[in-house]
């Protein structure tokens, strides 16, 4: 007699679908991931280098990197993102439009470098899991304060002079 519920050798109840995750949400919820990331406005991120002198900008790389030689004179904020890509900021020709400017950083087992000039002040309010945030930065008591906003997961975030 069959009563609907397979038995297993040890004579209990075999539930193999209670109470388990499904196999496919972490693929779909990767997927979405992506989608988002690439859906949003970025730059090619073939490894190529970007010339800029806007007071803001938005970059991300995408299993790829991006080089962006900042020289702005009006520098008030930016945002990156690394996807499994990296990205490197150099503001060492920059100049900040007031005394504070903010980046928001995101990198998602990707990494971000970032290279700030002397005369700036490091503010850094990275959030990070499973991943490293290094300073390395040594001001010279300028009035000039960069805040740095962001998490990294899986990732990496350097920053210095």
């Amino acid at each position: 007699m069959t009563t609907g519920v397979d038995k297993n050798p040890q004579g209990k109840d075999d539930a193999r679908g209670s109470g388990s995750i499904n196999p496919y949400i972490p693929i779909i919820l990767v997927a979405t991931l992506v989608f988002v990331v690439l859906d949003r406005h970025r730059s090619d991120a073939s490894d190529h280098q970007i010339l800029s002198g806007e007071s803001t900008f938005s970059d991300s790389a995408f299993l790829g990197g991006v080089k962006h030689n900042y020289s702005s004179s009006v520098f008030r904020r930016g945002e990156v993102e690394a996807f499994m890509g990296g990205v490197e900021l150099d503001f060492r020709d920059a100049v900040m439009e007031s005394d504070e400017a903010r980046l928001n950083v995101t990198a998602v087992m990707g990494g971000v470098k970032i290279l700030v000039p002397r005369n700036w002040n490091v503010v850094n309010r990275v959030e990070h899991v499973l991943g490293g945030v290094e300073e390395h930065t040594h001001s010279t008591n300028g009035n000039k304060r960069l805040v740095i906003e962001g998490t990294v997961l899986m990732g990496g975030l350097e920053i210095k002079n």
